[in-house]
């Protein structure tokens, strides 16, 4: 929503340059609330909302609730980059940690980047009508799944037991993985929930709306309105972003090893919390036992 998401913008400047004392605590989050507003207001436009479908702009895409299937699709593209994406840099981390050899077999290195592009050759055979492009999809499936068996079998130990093991977690990658892809149309869901609430607040709002008391009556309900669904939709929207940040992309770049995750960010002007830990902290860190290392 383009209004909606002026207001974060807004909001995140204020965070930054307003002198405030106590918005110091605070300092450093002011550039995630401004691209995140930024981002509502570039959506807002394609969608044609500006708190709710109040036609004070065209629509420059699709309408969410008119068209939900080529946002679904949208979603699910989308979503297909995020992961290959989160591939990519698997493999890299992968190869930093155990070289090529120990990339090729990993369900986050090679291997699952192989399947995860046979799913993406399965999908275009389907939509050419193309069987010379689903026999290679399936050529390269059998493929991964054998390295990654393979894999998961030498890191339970061998024997009857491991490779039981192995077989159950190859299963469970494969299902996993497209469930991971299926996960992303949440996206398109935020699009038709928000179009949906700020349709019903937009429509008592001109029912309600009379060049007399009523006016008044139509104003509340449109700030009531647009207030509650910018507070649900920012609760719902922010715990299913995490969700598949953590999940389904950060999962297939992390993996724990007993040391502590430094991630890289920009300085944003807030106090410098990437100091070296103190030396008792750093005794407790190396002291503590390492955690078991898994194949991801």
């Amino acid at each position: 929503d383009a209004g909606q998401g002026a207001l974060l913008v807004i909001a995140g400047l204020l965070v930054r340059f307003l002198p405030v004392p106590w918005l110091e605590r605070y300092r450093r989050t002011w550039l995630f609330i401004t691209g995140a507003g930024a981002a509502a207001v570039f959506f807002g436009f394609l969608y044609g909302e500006f708190f709710g479908p109040t036609h004070v702009l065209p629509v420059l895409w699709l309408e969410p609730l008119e068209e939900p299937i080529p946002l679904i699709v949208a979603a699910l593209v989308l979503g297909a980059v995020l992961l290959a994406g989160s591939y990519a840099l698997g493999t890299i981390n992968r190869v930093r940690e155990g070289g090529w050899a120990y990339a090729l077999y990993a369900r986050s290195g090679l291997a699952g980047a192989l399947l995860f592009a046979a799913i993406g050759l399965v999908a275009w055979g389907l939509l050419a009508g193309s069987a010379v492009i689903l026999v290679a999809a399936g050529t390269a499936a059998l493929i991964a799944m054998v390295f990654i068996f393979i894999g998961l079998f030498v890191e339970s130990g061998g024997g009857p037991t491991g490779g039981l093991q192995a077989t159950v977690e190859l299963v469970d990658s494969v299902v996993q993985l497209g469930s991971n892809l299926v996960s992303f149309t949440r996206l398109a869901a935020f699009g038709l929930t928000h179009a949906a609430l700020m349709m019903v607040v937009w429509q008592a709002t001109t029912a309600l709306w009379a060049p007399d008391w009523r006016a008044v009556a139509a104003v509340v309900v449109f700030l009531i309105g647009n207030a509650l669904t910018f507070a649900l939709e920012g609760l719902v929207a922010g715990i299913q972003a995490l969700r598949l940040e953590y999940y389904e992309l950060f999962s297939r770049v992390f993996q724990d090893e007993g040391r502590r995750f430094r991630p890289w960010n920009p300085d944003t002007g807030g106090d410098d919390d990437d100091a070296e830990p103190s030396p008792a902290a750093s005794t407790e860190l190396s002291s503590a036992a390492p955690a078991e290392r898994h194949l991801p």
